[in-house]
């Protein structure tokens, strides 16, 4: 079959020809309809965890072709949208792929696979973020129905901010402020938005101030982490109980006050990755994105929560690289970037 190898200094994609793998004892083995692009693809063989090179897809949407021998909620045929582990074999840019049963849900009749495969990577991610480490209260809890401080989305048209902000509309927040630019427009469509901050004005500070219009902050969410953004964050939260929630464990956050804690929130523990730099233990992450797959089902059914919007790149794996640079040199906003599997030209 097929398969995408990427690799970087320059980055570049190998399109190669492998077997068709086997799904473990918990996992099933999708036929591939649909895959997707996260900027991590790009980020982990340039820099995060360079000389690495292996298929980097963690997206997909597609039917169920074989299923583990501890399988018993996903049978062939069915169809599936899935997260596959990071930084392992049988990533989703190509034919075939596998993914742990606890990152796989089943998509319902009013869902497309294009839809949906822009789905489980980034809500995953965010739910982490919100729920794990920000300790908001989860939608099934009985406090979700209680009025919580205001929440801050710094990246608020990221594919993780914007899935933090439609969770964060299951339950009921004083103020929902979302920091965005050319992404703006798709977030205020959500209609979940209390206050939007432009950060291209420059003045993020002064302006996050004025939409908390003297409220007090204990939770944000920084889907940027671009050196300065958690920085402003800081600047308008308490000094004393808030919480971060950050996605980049690499980067160097000791300017975060000691009074505020910092959820360094890693997609990898809900397959029992260690969080790089980190040293708490998040067994439980597992379970909770086992939870949280099954209930996406049903959420997405009953119209709670919607995908990301897209843009298809034609030509199927063949374009994952074009789809790669893209992100790389920022030419993409409040989309994801999805690829037609059989798209890829007879002959690749």
């Amino acid at each position: 079959m097929n398969s995408v190898v990427v690799k970087a200094h320059p980055l570049r994609c190998e399109l190669v020809r492998v077997p068709i793998p086997q799904p473990g004892p918990d996992e099933v083995l999708v036929k591939v309809i649909f895959c997707a692009s996260n900027p991590r693809d790009w980020k982990a063989p340039d820099h995060l965890i360079p000389g690495v090179e292996i298929n980097q897809g963690n997206e997909m949407s597609g039917v169920v072709e074989a299923v583990g021998t501890n399988v018993y909620e996903f049978r062939k045929g069915d169809r599936v949208a899935a997260a596959h582990p990071m930084q392992t074999e049988n990533g989703t840019y190509a034919e075939y792929a596998t993914a742990p049963v606890n990152t796989c849900f089943l998509i319902p009749p009013n869902i497309s696979f294009e839809e949906a495969c822009t789905i489980p990577f980034s809500l995953c991610t965010a739910a982490l973020g919100l729920y794990q480490r920000l300790k908001i209260p989860f939608p099934t809890s009985p406090d979700n129905a209680q009025i919580q401080p205001p929440l801050i989305v710094y990246g608020g048209a990221s594919s993780i901010g914007s899935f933090t902000l439609k969770l964060a509309s299951l339950g009921r927040f004083d103020k929902l402020i979302a920091v965005c630019g050319s992404g703006g427009e798709y977030i205020e469509s959500l209609g979940i938005v209390t206050d939007f901050v432009d950060y291209r004005k420059g003045d993020v500070v002064n302006d996050l101030k004025a939409a908390l219009d003297g409220k007090k902050c204990f939770h944000a969410v920084d889907a940027i982490n671009n050196g300065d953004s958690w920085n402003h964050l800081v600047n308008v939260l308490e000094p004393q109980g808030s919480r971060i929630a950050v996605y980049l464990p690499r980067l160097d956050y000791t300017s975060i006050p000691s009074g505020i804690s910092i959820g360094i929130t890693f997609f990898g523990t809900v397959h029992g990755q260690p969080t790089p730099f980190w040293n708490h233990d998040c067994a439980e992450d597992v379970d909770f994105a086992y939870a949280l797959f099954r209930l996406v089902s049903r959420w997405l059914s009953q119209g709670k929560i919607l995908g990301q919007p897209y843009v298809l790149l034609p030509n199927g794996l063949k374009s994952v690289e074009d789809g790669l640079l893209q992100l790389k040199e920022g030419k993409i906003s409040a989309s994801k970037i999805i690829y037609r599997v059989d798209d890829t030209p007879i002959g690749s």
